[in-house]
């Protein structure tokens, strides 16, 4: 495979349009009855399901509504409905936002610390009123789960009170964790997604994309990352992690740092940036020079020894992800294009799931077994960072796997996305060199570009 540098014509600089999904009772409604189906082919009575403000998605991807400041629980019971919503104070309020009826329960300790503790039940009796007694059959749903851990007790990720409180109340040999009812890449439902949660995904690959290619277009020598960031123009959309603006190989090393007011850029730095809304997560990491005569002499073949290795791993990957393919095969096509993680700094997975979170499982790992499936939603995150002298590079996006019948879907309902989408398709081929399957749907902007020269975002790595 022969990689060249290219200058592009332009990149697929896509605007937004006011054609944004919106979910329905009916919409949540057939959620709850997927889940429910799962839950009672596991033979739980209950579902638990947990929530607080890092690990709101599963919540809000049932009702609409996710703990802002507080904890909360969602009981689902196999012969009861509506499912009861258990909030604080200020979650009692703002679970108004779901557009379907709920039974409501103030628990006073989900409150925050000083706050009027007015009701005064306990988390048993709640437990108790809603069905959950002796020999319940009780799921458990956090944010993880753990394919090896022992059962039914075992490695649940939720407060120890709340599973104190289920234990007194069921016997602990009859609950279990069942966050893969939510999770697991076959079965969970969140695994799949429908029309409206991809082009929710589109919308918010458009966005992301575009402020990272602003703040990219936007570095100058002297600014400090806290002045570069604002270049993301972030609004008023939830983050889905904060942001990284990272100048210089210690920051950009860190990986997960936010920006700061007094590392400054100077040339020849090793640049990071990250953004990520809701459903998103663009980032791109390289050299910051305008051209391969500036890069420092101690970075010298940085594009020839990391940049190109790493685009043909990535352009092996695209070409190849999609319907019936197994994440181990994915893996090990990009060990085999690389040679050795260990050389270029791979530590992590070759791409993963993302949902509403930015990380919800990864099928992408050594003998993985999990195929690509339609509905799938997929980050390709490559993360290669070698250190001294080179840092490191990253190139991540996300895509949608959709066969022909939610491809009509999105081309139907929501043209301006599929527009968007066939834009991006023809870019990455016509001007990057690869093709992509019919079923591989970009969502970025800026979708498989590597930068060689972060100064300079008209060039750009291509596959002849």
């Amino acid at each position: 495979m022969k990689i060249t540098l290219t200058k592009v014509q332009g990149l697929p600089e896509l605007k937004l349009t006011n054609q944004v999904p919106v979910y329905t009772k009916e919409d949540y409604e057939q959620r709850f009855h997927g889940l429910n189906a799962l839950m009672q082919a596991r033979g739980f009575d209950h579902l638990v399901i947990y929530g607080d403000r890092e690990h709101y998605a599963n919540i809000l991807f049932l009702t609409g509504f996710e703990p802002r400041f507080e904890e909360a629980l969602l009981i689902l019971s196999k012969d009861k409905w509506p499912p009861l919503l258990v909030v604080g104070n200020e979650g009692l309020s703002y679970s108004e936002i779901i557009p379907f009826a709920v039974d409501r329960e103030v628990y006073p300790d989900f409150s925050l610390i000083g706050q009027p503790r007015r009701h005064e039940k306990s988390l048993e009796e709640i437990f108790t009123a809603r069905g959950i007694k002796k020999h319940s059959k009780v799921g458990v749903v956090g944010w993880k789960y753990y394919p090896k851990a022992p059962v039914p007790a075992g490695k649940i990720d939720v407060p120890h009170y709340i599973v104190k409180a289920l234990i007194d109340s069921v016997g602990p040999e009859n609950i279990e964790n069942a966050a893969d009812l939510m999770l697991h890449p076959e079965y969970g439902i969140r695994s799949k997604a429908d029309v409206k949660e991809m082009v929710l995904h589109e919308i918010a690959g458009t966005k992301t994309s575009q402020q990272v290619l602003n703040l990219l277009r936007n570095l100058r020598p002297g600014m400090t990352e806290m002045e570069a960031s604002q270049y993301l123009q972030i609004d008023g959309e939830p983050l889905v992690a904060h942001p990284n603006v990272n100048f210089g190989i210690e920051n950009t090393l860190l990986g997960l740092a936010s920006p700061t007011y007094t590392k400054t850029l100077e040339e020849g730095d090793i640049v990071n940036i990250a953004l990520g809304y809701r459903r998103a997560m663009v980032a791109r990491t390289g050299i910051f020079v305008n051209g391969q005569n500036e890069i420092p002499p101690a970075a010298a073949g940085v594009v020839e020894n990391l940049y190109i290795p790493y685009f043909k791993a990535l352009a092996n990957w695209y070409e190849t992800i999609g319907i019936g393919v197994t994440g181990g095969e994915i893996f090990d096509l990009v060990r085999a294009t690389l040679g050795d993680f260990q050389k270029y700094g791979v530590g992590l997975n070759p791409g993963h799931l993302i949902h509403i979170e930015e990380w919800t499982s990864s099928i992408f790992y050594e003998n993985s077994p999990f195929k690509i499936a339609s509905g799938m939603i997929i980050q390709c995150d490559m993360i290669a960072f070698p250190g001294a002298p080179y840092g490191g590079v990253h190139v991540e996006d996300g895509l949608l796997i959709a066969d022909q019948t939610l491809r009509d879907e999105i081309e139907r309902l929501f043209p301006d996305s599929w527009q968007r989408i066939m834009e991006r398709k023809r870019f990455i081929r016509e001007e990057l060199g690869i093709t992509l399957k019919e079923e591989v749907l970009p969502t970025s902007n800026i979708q498989l570009a590597l930068f060689p020269f972060m100064g300079d975002t008209s060039i750009v790595l291509r596959k002849d």
